[in-house]
């Protein structure tokens, strides 16, 4: 079973959590984990925390996405290297 599979085209049409589960019949880490799997195989699956999941619509939409994620990289790597920092003067 796939995922994508699941899911709609664009944002509006999103698949919340929750649904996966119940549609799969995993928990949510499980879904998470298959999510993750499909994406590293090049599966384009959006998300976002109010809607759920999707498949693009169109450039944009995925294009958004790549911002979203990669904003929220840096500013998981800003709170670890502060993190670090703090460590080190303890």
């Amino acid at each position: 079973m796939k995922i994508a599979e699941l899911l709609g085209s664009g944002q509006q049409n999103a698949t919340p959590l929750r649904q996966l589960e119940k549609l799969t019949g995993f928990d949510g880490r499980m879904v998470r984990s298959m999510i993750a799997s499909e994406r590293l195989h090049g599966v384009p699956i959006l998300s976002d925390n109010a809607n759920g999941y999707y498949l693009p619509a169109d450039e944009d939409e995925r294009a958004r996405f790549v911002r979203s994620m990669r904003h929220r990289a840096r500013e998981i790597m800003r709170a670890a290297d502060a993190v670090e920092r703090g460590a080190r003067e303890v």
